[in-house]
């Protein structure tokens, strides 16, 4: 294999590698309690079948140097997940606010209402980092094999051009 594959297949061994980690301590775990809308789950899922996608492509690329890659598909879903991150966030935020919903009087109902606050809270930082990090891996993805495929549109022009 070729060195796109190669840098595709390092990043998303890394991106394995430190979700296992995460998850040995705790964080899926946690991520799964902490988040109401499970929008975390779902962006982690769109990822790595996009994420599919474009070690195929680089794999294409690497058999055929001349094979235009069309990101299209990676670039879109690369902006999805920052979208769904930040309609975790909104939902997040929606959740904190109920609390307000009626007076709050007394240390204990005042304890309810900050409870209810931190896991709105929780909801929305949580999606927010996922929307952000997986989006911005899938786009570094595409870029990669953007990058590829006008280096040798440039090289291809070079080669035919009889100047």
């Amino acid at each position: 294999m070729g060195n796109n594959f190669l840098k595709w297949w390092l990043l998303n061994a890394t991106v394995i590698l430190l979700l296992c980690v995460g998850s040995y301590f705790g964080l899926a775990k946690e991520v799964y309690l902490k988040d109401s809308s499970f929008l975390c789950f779902v962006i982690v899922g769109l990822y790595f079948c996009v994420s599919g996608v474009t070690g195929w492509l680089s794999i294409e690329i690497d058999k055929d140097e001349k094979y235009k890659a069309n990101t299209d598909l990676g670039w879109f879903v690369s902006d999805l997940l920052l979208s769904l991150g930040m309609i975790g966030t909104v939902i997040g935020f929606i959740q904190m606010l109920a609390g307000f919903v009626e007076p709050v009087e007394g240390a204990q109902a005042l304890k309810v209402v900050l409870g209810k606050m931190a896991y709105g809270m929780s909801t929305a930082l949580y999606t927010t980092l996922a929307g952000l990090i997986f989006g911005n891996l899938l786009k570094l993805q595409c870029f990669y094999l953007d990058s590829h495929s006008k280096e040798n549109a440039c090289q291809d022009t070079k080669t035919t051009d009889p100047k």
